[in-house]
């Protein structure tokens, strides 16, 4: 099975596996589609809950409740080597950007950009940057990932956000230690203090982490990022700046270029290039790495969402729904990294104010 194609008579299926269960709060579906007028229908659909994974054929995920897990030795101890390679792949990019002649704060770990510049999309909160940079996200990850169910060879699909690079590298090597096959989306702009610098967006840090041995190549599309993943809400020349920064980068990695005409054929691009990659094998998991629009959509419904584990249960079937949307939507469950701080407080990460 496709895990981005949704099975014929998906309603037929799901209406029988109704077992009154509620709505999870944060994830009520959406009603913003003028073609979907029985709203009672439309809940009972989405109330689901984690039935709908069997349903349709996708990964049967153990949602990982918050706070601390236990795992076995072996598990442990690639959650270990993961935070090592973080630090040390953080390290190496830290003392490559001073050695190009690029400013970095005393308390970055080599991560953060600039507060603003020509290919800065939106506002960011510094202390999330920050918080994002701590190696612990990557043993984070390797335990959850595991916990959720999880293994070797499984296919995770990701869309990368040059908001927080910390993230994307904490996932990477998450992955990589857990034998998982990441195949990501990454995009080039960023918010204020994410990886906004020429020669050190998250496409170009992955370049050169690939060129040391610190991580597998994982992004196999790049796009500019921004408003219609053509970075239409920058000036002119950030705009020019970011194709430009996508198409070397594209070529570096041997990825695809993403050059939608708009915002619907961005998401369409992308869930192409993931159908593309997959060829028949099931999605297990998709990650969503900051606020990419392709990949949240542009639609308040997105609004409702918590950050951390979501089973795939539909939220979005309006015309404005992003890739995480039309995942959910065909069975496939979500890890939504957004809201830093309150998974920080779940996950037993500090917080750096």
């Amino acid at each position: 099975m496709i895990g981005l194609v949704k099975p014929p008579s998906l309603f037929d299926r799901l209406l029988g596996r109704i077992k009154s269960r509620g709505i999870p709060k944060g994830q009520r579906a959406s009603l913003a589609n003028p073609g979907i007028h029985d709203r009672k229908l439309l809940l009972q659909i989405a109330a689901l809950g984690l039935g709908c994974l069997a349903a349709v054929g996708a990964a049967t995920l153990q949602l990982p409740g918050e706070g601390g897990l236990s795992v076995p030795p072996a598990i442990e101890a690639a959650a270990a080597n993961a935070e090592k390679e973080m630090g040390e792949a953080e390290t190496f990019l830290r003392n490559e950007k001073i050695a190009s002649g690029i400013p970095v704060e005393a308390f970055s770990r080599g991560l953060i950009g600039d507060e603003y510049n020509e290919i800065t999309t939106t506002l960011g909160s510094l202390s999330a940057k920050r918080t994002a940079e701590n190696p612990l996200w990557a043993s984070a990850l390797v335990r959850r990932l595991w916990s959720a169910g999880l293994r070797e060879g499984d296919f995770v699909a990701a869309g990368m956000s040059g908001s927080f690079p910390g993230l994307n590298l904490a996932l990477a090597v998450a992955c990589k230690n857990l034998g998982l096959r990441l195949v990501a989306i990454s995009s080039v702009t960023a918010s204020t203090h994410g990886a906004n610098q020429p020669g050190f967006t998250w496409p170009e840090m992955e370049g050169i982490l690939i060129a040391q041995g610190y991580i597998d190549a994982v992004s196999k599309g790049i796009a500019a990022g921004g408003a219609g993943d053509l970075a239409a809400d920058l000036q002119p020349e950030g705009q020019a700046l970011a194709k430009a920064i996508a198409k070397r980068s594209a070529a570096t990695l041997g990825a695809r270029l993403l050059v939608p005409e708009n915002e619907s054929d961005a998401v369409a691009k992308r869930v192409s290039l993931y159908r593309d990659i997959a060829k028949g094998v099931r999605i297990a998991l998709y990650v969503n790495v900051g606020g990419t629009e392709a990949s949240l959509g542009s639609s308040a419904a997105v609004l409702e969402l918590s950050s951390g584990f979501l089973p795939a249960i539909p939220f979005d079937l309006s015309e404005k729904r992003g890739v995480m949307a039309m995942m959910m939507e065909s069975g496939v469950p979500v890890l939504s990294l957004l809201n830093i701080r309150d998974l920080a407080l779940k996950w037993g990460v500090p917080i750096e104010e």
